[in-house]
């Protein structure tokens, strides 16, 4: 049995949650640091190779505003998968590879991305900015919560401003913004109150 102690006794009575101030990460436009660019990853299927995949694994976090640090929380070690892009050189993903090295290039002045890609020079990377689009992810937990997770998306220019968009459980993508003011919406409706009963209509 928990012993409450002397920390309920003084405890002013709320109805907020025990979060000690904390707010979800929500999808958006975030200024990040690479922290590693894996050339071999595991997932579910096995190991993943670069060689086989031709694509690479950017391993990143937010570095600016209320979010910096994020995915440096123990919550993350060994979840490399849940704050990663992927940079490609397959045929079909030339021109997004293209315009990530641009991102890369403008957000650290003197680094040539595209070199150091082909050099395999992988831990040049380490430090490096980048600004990326987060969006995110419908999920309901086993408590029947629905949740939305923050998956990174792609590396942007600072002249882009794409919508965030949110992958919906039942399938299809709607704009972030449009997506939280519905839930605020739904969250601000009152509830109705339960109907009054006739006690003659009480079956005992």
């Amino acid at each position: 049995m928990p012993k409450l102690g002397n920390d309920y006794e003084t405890a002013q009575e709320s109805t907020a949650g025990g979060s000690d101030g904390f707010k979800k990460m929500e999808p958006g436009i975030y200024m990040c640091r690479i922290q590693s660019v894996q050339d071999e990853w595991e997932t579910s299927q096995g190991v993943q190779r670069a060689a086989d995949k031709k694509c690479v694994r950017v391993v990143i976090d937010v570095d600016e505003g209320e979010f910096a640090g994020e995915f440096s929380r123990d919550f993350y070690e060994g979840r490399d998968w849940m704050h990663a892009f992927y940079m490609s050189w397959k045929p079909s993903a030339m021109g997004m590879l293209k315009h990530t090295f641009k991102a890369l290039d403008e957000a650290n002045p003197g680094f040539d991305s595209r070199a150091a890609f082909e050099a395999d020079k992988w831990l040049l990377f380490t430090g490096k900015r980048v600004r990326v689009l987060w969006n995110g992810r419908e999920s309901t937990n086993t408590r029947g919560y629905v949740n939305v997770n923050c998956r990174p998306d792609r590396a942007i220019c600072a002249d882009e401003n794409p919508k965030p968009k949110v992958e919906l459980e039942r399938g299809g993508r709607v704009d972030w913004a449009d997506y939280a003011a519905e839930q605020a919406a739904q969250s601000s409706t009152p509830s109705v109150p339960a109907a009054a009963y006739d006690s003659s209509e009480v079956p005992f």
